[in-house]
């Protein structure tokens, strides 16, 4: 979710060149997971756009550093760079870091529990979204459908889904085409549509395994223990858990360990009984 880590000004001055040099540091170092490293970076990159005023440039950092805090939970950082942002003029930052702007306070008050602001904030990233060439869209009904599958609206979450679906695949966007798959299968599978919501499993599983995302690998995986788990089969249910586990393990994804730790507990548990 990091951006402007190819962007390029139209004119590439000595000062522009600093900037782009230290957001790409900030980008390759947070991909390495070294996240306050990476606010180091990107905020040395916000002071050289602030001291010629590229706006776009400002935008960026803000948008990136607000990535970084949420990342290390201090989401109310997140919120103060994001809304410094918003109070620039509109007219001088491209719709298309508005959008994303507005898509993070989204995914930060989310993040609290707070549905009605989160659909709020989704609403307005769509609304900056209306270009042609804005590539976010698919994401955006990702993140609606999410919402609502929180809010315990699966039907709304499978037709935002599906538009996102329809959206990423024009787009060939593969990372958010398994995202709207995931979706879709959670939703499914709060329906009780558990044969669809293992296919649209298993098709976001392929894709996340394809892009070597592990993270993604461990929550289809752990998904599609979940339908099983639901439907009574838990020798296979344990099957998906213990591989989820092993993916996190191997990934040292500690929330993606606990997550499969609880659930091969519960799986255990429930075959005692029997």
């Amino acid at each position: 979710m990091i951006v402007g880590c190819g962007y390029k000004p139209p004119t590439l001055s000595d000062t522009h060149l600093r900037a782009v040099e230290f957001n790409q540091k900030a980008g390759s170092t947070f991909k390495k997971g070294d996240y306050k490293k990476a606010l180091h970076l990107y905020s040395e990159a916000l002071m050289i756009n602030r001291s010629i005023e590229n706006s776009d440039g400002i935008a960026i950092n803000l948008i990136n550093m607000a990535i970084v805090y949420r990342k290390l939970g201090e989401g109310d950082k997140a919120h103060k760079h994001i809304d410094e942002l918003f109070n620039y003029s509109l007219l001088t930052i491209h719709y298309s870091l508005l959008s994303e702007a507005a898509f993070i306070k989204a995914m930060l008050y989310m993040d609290d529990g707070n549905y009605e602001h989160a659909s709020q904030w989704v609403d307005k990233a769509l609304s900056f979204c209306q270009n042609d060439r804005c590539s976010m869209e698919g994401k955006i009904y990702n993140l609606k459908g999410r919402i609502a599958l929180l809010r315990g609206d699966p039907s709304s979450a499978i037709t935002f889904g599906n538009k996102g679906l329809m959206l990423n695949k024009a787009c060939e966007d593969r990372e958010e085409i398994a995202n709207s798959l995931r979706l879709l299968a959670g939703a499914k599978a709060m329906r009780g549509e558990y044969e669809e919501a293992m296919k649209s499993y298993r098709d976001a599983l392929a894709t996340d395994k394809s892009l070597g995302l592990s993270r993604k690998v461990a929550i289809d995986l752990i998904g599609i223990g979940n339908v099983l788990f639901k439907q009574g089969e838990l020798e296979d249910a344990l099957k998906y858990f213990k591989r989820a586990l092993s993916v996190s393990e191997g990934a040292e994804d500690k929330q993606g360990i606990k997550d499969a730790t609880i659930m091969i507990e519960k799986c255990l548990k429930d075959l005692e009984k029997k």
